[in-house]
């Protein structure tokens, strides 16, 4: 799936143009906005099915928890909805800094995001809840399948029946309606089965209120954080420039989309072990699945920051975007590859439903973030704004992880840095150098295909022997097959 929400950007860029595509980035920076609406519930109801669903004695009320949010979350959409689309006159006339594109068009475009938006927006609140029902098979499924259909779904459409925005948005709609009407679907069939019909119960927002409030703060904070580049890149930077921004946007992105399913597994898991009392389950859980992450994150990201150019002309064949875009992602891949690693002990300051730590560092990092945003856009352009995005995240890990361990899992910190995180990425770091040492610029072609290929097995090797868990896992593995 990560693969598939970058493989095609090239073929997008080139059809619709680098303004347009400014457009497009807008529209994935409201979509993540939009999220906040929710008001954290879709975050309540994953953690409250991880704990109810494996109970007999709490089927009806899990089903009527479902009901009581999903009432609101529609209601919400409506909301979302029409909030962009009274928004895309001012937004078109005001804000966006246009050349070839004409205002109306822009205009209309907007209008049309906001539809995309809303139809699609239910379907985060569904997939919490399949989330905590720990049905991952059905949801990563569901997200395959709908990614797919998105993004190689849309060049039929640019390609076969209208090379234009419009177009591009409305099959964006269309695909994001069915996504939403599936995964609800889905989740009320995974549900326990009971006679008792599902109602409206307004105790269920009430008793997670609390927890649900903190999860809506963290959202507006991050959300702040991460959309800072790209807000400040569409007030003071041409939107052509925010087309290229948004392609470094979509790769350093892909860091993220690898991470989302461990993240949705590994929360219900956690509330259920922290529910039970089952605390050294939970820290061997928690230790070898940072290293996991690890491994890969590390292995991923080094490739991409020490291949940022070569892998952008291989993939795109333009020499003078792969110039543009590869200083700004290599700064946002180091930025996405710190997230990823937090993501796991994030997932467990939730489970414990802890969330005051997570809003104090996100308030630190808004608040330093917008005047250095405003100066670094200004100044430094693409490389400021993704500047902006690594500090955040550098703040969490340096600051945050001491702090988190004194409270939860105390003792493990020394672990988690020197046994769990560091091995692979400095082994990832210095097999990337190294191998980028001995071996020649890549080429153009199937054979510069194949090198960057056998680079990052290298690579990922030499991440995953750094670790003894995953060292353990896979003599395990070959003993079995012996």
């Amino acid at each position: 799936m990560a693969v598939m929400g970058v493989a095609f950007l090239p073929l997008y860029t080139r059809i619709l143009g680098m303004e347009a595509f400014g457009l497009v980035g807008l529209m994935l920076s409201f979509q993540s906005i939009s999220q906040l609406f929710d008001f954290g519930i879709g975050g309540a109801a994953n953690r409250e099915l991880s704990r109810r669903a494996h109970d007999a004695a709490e089927t009806n009320s899990a089903r009527d928890m479902v009901r009581t949010m999903e009432v609101v979350i529609w209601s919400l959409t409506l909301f979302v909805g029409l909030v962009i689309w009274l928004c895309s006159g001012p937004m078109a006339d005001h804000w966006l800094h246009l050349h070839a594109m004409k205002r109306d068009e822009a205009r209309h475009a907007i209008m049309i995001m906001g539809i995309a938006i809303a139809l699609l927006w239910p379907s985060s609140f569904y997939a919490n809840c399949l989330s905590g029902l720990e049905k991952q098979p059905a949801l990563n499924l569901i997200n395959v399948v709908f990614a797919t259909l998105r993004s190689a779904g849309v060049l039929v459409v640019l390609l076969w029946v209208s090379p234009t925005l419009k177009a591009f948005l409305w099959w964006y709609a269309a695909v994001g309606i069915c996504q939403s009407l599936i995964t609800a679907m889905t989740v009320w069939g995974t549900l326990p089965s009971s006679d008792h019909r599902a109602h409206w119960a307004s105790h269920e927002l009430r008793s997670s209120s609390r927890f649900a409030g903190g999860l809506f703060v963290i959202g507006v904070l991050a959300m702040g954080v991460s959309q800072l580049d790209r807000l400040s890149m569409a007030t003071l930077r041409p939107l052509e420039e925010l087309g290229y921004y948004t392609l470094a946007l979509s790769v350093a992105a892909g860091l993220g989309r690898m991470v989302l399913p461990m993240f949705n597994a590994l929360y219900p898991r956690f509330s259920r072990l922290i529910a039970r009392g089952h605390y050294k389950e939970l820290r061997d859980l928690y230790h070898l699945s940072s290293q996991c992450l690890a491994v890969v994150i590390a292995a991923v990201a080094s490739v991409l920051i020490v291949y940022a150019h070569d892998m952008l002309f291989l993939w795109t064949g333009n020499e003078n975007l792969a110039n543009r875009v590869a200083p700004p992602l290599m700064i946002l891949v180091a930025g996405s590859a710190l997230n990823g690693i937090m993501n796991i002990p994030y997932a467990l300051q939730l489970s414990n439903g802890w969330t005051r730590l997570a809003i104090a560092l996100n308030t630190l990092s808004l608040l330093a973030g917008i005047p250095l945003s405003l100066w670094g856009v200004h100044r430094y352009g693409m490389a400021g704004a993704a500047s902006i995005w690594l500090l955040a995240n550098l703040v969490s890990v340096v600051i945050g992880i001491p702090i988190m361990h004194r409270r939860l899992l105390r003792g493990e910190m020394v672990h988690w840095y020197l046994k769990d995180i560091i091995p692979p990425i400095l082994a990832a770091i210095s097999t990337t150098l190294i191998l980028r040492l001995f071996l020649s610029p890549l080429p153009r072609s199937m054979t510069g295909i194949a090198i960057f290929g056998f680079i990052s097995l290298m690579v990922l090797t030499a991440s995953a022997m750094a670790s003894k868990a995953v060292r353990g896992m896979a003599r395990s593995w070959f003993t079995y097959v012996a």
